[in-house]
This record gives C-alpha cells, structure tokens and sequence, in this order.
C-alpha cells in the first residue's frame, strides 16, 4: 500500500512498488546575491547628468515666469499653463522615465538615453533670449 493516497494516481497495474521511505530533495540554497555596485565614475556622471537636468529645469522656471501671453479663452488658458507645468516638469520627467525604463538594460543605452534627453529638454527660449 503506498503511503499518500495521491500516489495511487501516479501507478499503473503491474507497476513496481515503490519505496515506502519519503523521497528525500536536495534542495540548493543560494545565498542571496549582494547588488551590483557601480563603480564611481559611473554615479559622478549620474550625478553631473542630474545637475544639469536640474538647471534645465530652473532654465524652464525662468522663461515660464517671464512669459506675458493670455489667451482669451479660458480652455486656451488652462492648456498653456498645462503645457507650462509640462515644459518645467519635462527634464525630471525625462531623467526619472530614463533610469526607471533602463534599470536592468546595459549602461550604455541609459546613458545615451540621458544625453540624448539633453538636446531634446534643452529650454531654448531661455538660452535665445526669447
């Protein structure tokens, strides 16, 4: 008679008994691995990248608040203030969609990610004098 009643499911007639002791796993335990830790150069160019985003950013402030345009319509008003707020949140938006997007992805790409969202966040009415 087998142990388990569940094992009678996994026999056939004619089949060979099977041990009576529990079947014994080796079960390998891996210790958890420590994180990967980024090399300093690495997190100094992180930390210049996230700099200069944040002078985009204080960039964006300046030119929103020197800006005298009103719509007439109060639907106008309200999406170009939105699109304001979009124009100063967009470096930190950009930077913070960078590193969640590529957090397993090779550095490279996430670097190239963060200089290209350089020329795209640039706020060239601030740098034109507009």
């Amino acid at each position: 008679m087998n142990a388990r009643p569940d094992d009678d499911a996994l026999s056939w007639a004619g089949d060979e008994p099977k041990d009576t002791q529990p079947a014994t796993r080796s079960v390998l335990v891996e210790a958890p691995s420590a994180p990967r830790s980024m090399p300093a150069i690495l997190v100094v160019t992180y930390g210049v990248i996230a700099g200069i985003y944040l002078i985009y950013t204080i960039g964006w402030v300046i030119t929103v608040s020197r800006s005298l345009i009103t719509l007439p319509t109060l639907f106008g008003e309200i999406m170009f203030q939105f699109g304001e707020f979009l124009a100063i949140a967009s470096p930190a938006i950009w930077f913070a969609v960078v590193v969640v997007l590529t957090r397993n992805r090779p550095i490279a790409l996430r670097l190239s990610a963060l200089l290209l969202g350089l020329l795209v966040v640039i706020p060239w009415p601030f740098l034109l004098g507009v």
